[in-house]
């Protein structure tokens, strides 16, 4: 007859790191997007906003993925211990040594989630008067640029590399698509985009470029 038996410490299988690192932190943060672009979603139909128009919901939307990806740097960056859990580092110890950098990172990533959901709620689609939305969206904006600029000079070699790559791949995503965009509008084979569109458009393809650029490096492999 058999029985169970318990593995000794030694010899008990260890989790691959590809599914501690990887799997279970995508999944994680899949369900925790859902979850708040559902919440978004339904906010936006309820009777305080009554609805909006396909160019301010998308980016409302994206406005809600950098507010959930910077709150979850900004929670990784607070409590290390946690934060080495499901953020792709080596230890807790590498998110201390980078607090600073990845608090400022986390910090601009809502700003800028915060400033692009102002502009999609303004009026007339939207509750925020058009001056109010203005002063967040500029505003939001402008201070991102600075928090940039505070986080390149105390970032090590390697991130300051990473951010010129990003910004190198950056500009020639948006080269293409805008570009692209713009040349068949221009030329009556596809509608115009909204202003609106474009500003969603640089924040998602500034988010692709910065993954492209880390991808690159091999700062995405399980570590």
């Amino acid at each position: 007859m058999m029985t169970d038996e318990k593995f000794p410490d030694s010899e008990r299988p260890e989790t691959p790191k590809w599914v501690k690192k990887m799997l279970i932190p995508a999944l994680l943060g899949g369900v925790v997007g859902f979850a708040a672009s559902m919440a978004a979603l339904q906010f936006i139909d309820s009777p305080a906003i009554g609805g909006l128009g396909k160019s301010a919901t998308i980016a409302a939307l994206v406005g809600v993925l950098y507010i959930v990806i910077g709150l979850g740097v900004g929670l990784g960056t607070a409590s290390p211990k946690v934060g080495a859990r499901f953020l792709n580092v080596e230890d807790a110890d590498e998110l201390r040594e980078q607090k600073k950098v990845l608090t400022w990172s986390g910090a601009g990533m809502v700003l800028n989630g915060l400033s692009l959901i102002a502009l999609a709620l303004a009026a007339p689609e939207g509750p925020v008067p058009q001056a109010l939305a203005l002063m967040l969206g500029a505003g939001g904006m402008v201070t991102s640029v600075g928090m940039s600029v505070v986080i390149y000079r105390q970032c090590d070699e390697l991130m300051r590399a990473v951010n010129l790559e990003a910004s190198a791949v950056g500009y020639a995503m948006v080269l293409v698509v805008v570009g692209l965009w713009a040349m068949l509008a221009h030329l009556g084979y596809a509608a115009a985009p909204a202003p609106l569109d474009l500003l969603t458009l640089f924040h998602v393809l500034v988010l692709v470029a910065s993954f492209v650029a880390t991808g690159r490096r091999g700062m995405l492999a399980p570590r």
